[in-house]
């Protein structure tokens, strides 16, 4: 792969630890970081400015790229390699060209271009750090999965016993098939079942980036790829805004999900009309 993002320049004189964005009408941007904690460091841009969000990053109305680091630093791309024009695919650290080229972000937020134009022209499953796509073995289609890991590197990987043609519900770094059996796809670009965490089919998955609400439980899935049942769904209220690694309630309270998959309630001094686009898959 190659890497494009050579130099980088800061977005503000501050320092913006997050792991994701919430913009506000006015133009501030909030920052949450791994641990789940929330900063204003005086960060600003317009919401019109904005053309797409990611998990990890936004492109703004000049096509130009803004990424964030796993210690929550706030970069711009360059503007000679601006993003390109037809992009078809957004996931939390990668997206692909209408032409089938994936670009992914490794943990620092460089960029990195696939080497093959149409290797991913047939995605099937889009995850937040990982593609279901169609590719030809032997002049058959067939379904690969791909992870793409926490240093930007594209990783097919085969799991024992999954057949992929049965997945049928995807989230940020988890899946389920038909079954019922849930999978979680960790940022090493390992892929594990939670078959023992009971069956999952017949019921509507609420999703976020590394988490989920079924039923009465809140599940979260740590970077390592642990399954684990954090809240109470009933407890916690109604849900008006599900983020990468964040939710709002509609009685305007946010709660985090750090990267080792804890829960946490942070204050948010700032209304739910306030909100104008956040960090989503």
């Amino acid at each position: 792969m190659k890497r494009l993002l050579l130099a980088l320049t800061i977005l503000t004189s501050s320092v913006a630890f997050g792991q994701s964005m919430i913009v506000m009408k006015t133009g501030k941007v909030l920052t949450i970081d791994e641990q789940g904690m929330l900063y204003d460091l005086s960060n600003f841009l317009l919401p019109y400015q904005i053309k797409q969000m990611g998990g990890r990053y936004l492109i703004d109305e000049d096509r130009k790229l803004r990424t964030i680091d796993r210690n929550g630093l706030m970069y711009s791309k360059e503007k000679e390699d601006k993003v390109p024009v037809n992009i078809e695919y957004y996931g939390e650290n990668y997206f692909i060209s209408k032409f089938g080229k994936m670009f992914t972000f490794d943990e620092q937020g460089f960029l990195f271009e696939a080497e093959k134009e149409r290797e991913f022209r047939n995605v099937v499953h889009k995850g937040g750090n990982f593609v279901i796509a169609e590719k030809r073995v032997e002049m058959k289609k067939v379904l690969a999965l791909y992870v793409v890991t926490n240093l930007g590197k594209i990783v097919e990987v085969t799991v024992p016993g999954l057949n992929l043609e049965y997945v049928n519900y995807v989230g940020g770094q988890y899946f389920t098939t038909t079954k019922g059996v849930i999978y979680t796809v960790s940022g090493d670009g390992f892929v594990f079942s939670k078959a023992d965490m009971g069956k999952f089919n017949g019921w509507q998955l609420k999703k976020g980036g590394n988490y989920f609400i079924v039923q009465d439980s809140v599940y979260s899935v740590a970077q390592n790829g642990i399954l684990m049942s954090v809240a109470s769904a009933t407890d916690i209220g109604a849900i008006k805004h599900f983020g990468t690694n964040f939710f709002i309630t509609q009685s305007g309270r946010l709660f985090t999900i750090s990267a080792s998959g804890a829960i946490r309630n942070i204050p948010l001094d700032y209304k739910l009309s306030d909100i104008s686009q956040f960090s989503h898959l």
